[in-house]
């Protein structure tokens, strides 16, 4: 499954968007709330930058749900614990509270930014550009990248793997990049809960020529 995943994420570009659906179909569909015969079904068969965005709904609309899910069944047990009574209903309903405030808080995404504006544009596997001091929380960051100079304007994906070939990607999302006072700015969220402490790679592919750039990065 793995591999259909990554086949769709980057055998079909469609740089100029053509036929695309507009977002909120896509979130839809990511939801479940898309009816089975809708045309934009089809559609993401064919078009490797909606495959990405949908995939990063579907992520972020799973995890809201499990979340749920887990608060419901703590909330669930601190009410059986209070019926039955016994001093240590309140004890369990408080830790229940705790453990819910603390998932939610943990989905919260952070503000970080990363900038590879001065940084070289060595390109493929073969080889890494030098990234000095740039570390990531294992959090969910609302990521925002000062692309290298020159870069063109227009939709990135942006991936984190533990190695070049994209066979470990702890995360990955598109977004929108715009140009300002000469500098590029992509603007992600990435999930990197998952990802245990230490170092990885932090991609950009550009739909235009589906050319990929890594840089080393850390994350703590």
């Amino acid at each position: 499954m793995d591999f259909l995943k990554d086949y769709f994420l980057e055998a079909n570009p469609n740089p100029t968007r053509a036929g695309c659906p507009p977002e909120e179909k896509l979130k839809a569909m990511a939801e479940d709330r898309l009816p089975a015969d809708d045309s934009a079904r089809l559609h993401l068969a064919s078009c490797s930058e909606c495959f990405a965005e949908y995939r990063g709904y579907r992520g972020e609309w799973e995890e809201r749900r499990s979340a749920r899910k887990r608060i419901a069944g703590w909330l669930a047990a601190a009410c059986v614990l209070a019926a039955a009574g016994g001093g240590a209903w309140l004890y369990q309903l408080q830790k229940a509270e705790h453990r819910a405030q603390v998932q939610l808080a943990s989905s919260i995404p952070v503000e970080t930014r990363v900038n590879l504006f001065d940084e070289g544009t060595v390109r493929g596997i073969e080889g890494t550009n030098t990234l000095q001091e740039v570390s990531l929380p294992a959090r969910v960051v609302h990521l925002s990248i000062v692309l290298p100079r020159f870069s063109d304007p227009g939709r990135y994906l942006i991936r984190v793997s533990k190695d070049k070939v994209g066979n470990e990607v702890v995360a990955q999302a598109v977004g929108d990049a715009a140009t300002s006072d000469r500098k590029t700015t992509a603007v992600v969220t990435l999930d990197l809960r998952t990802a245990q402490a230490g170092e990885y790679f932090l991609a950009t592919v550009r739909g235009a020529d589906n050319g990929t750039y890594y840089y080393p990065l850390k994350i703590n």
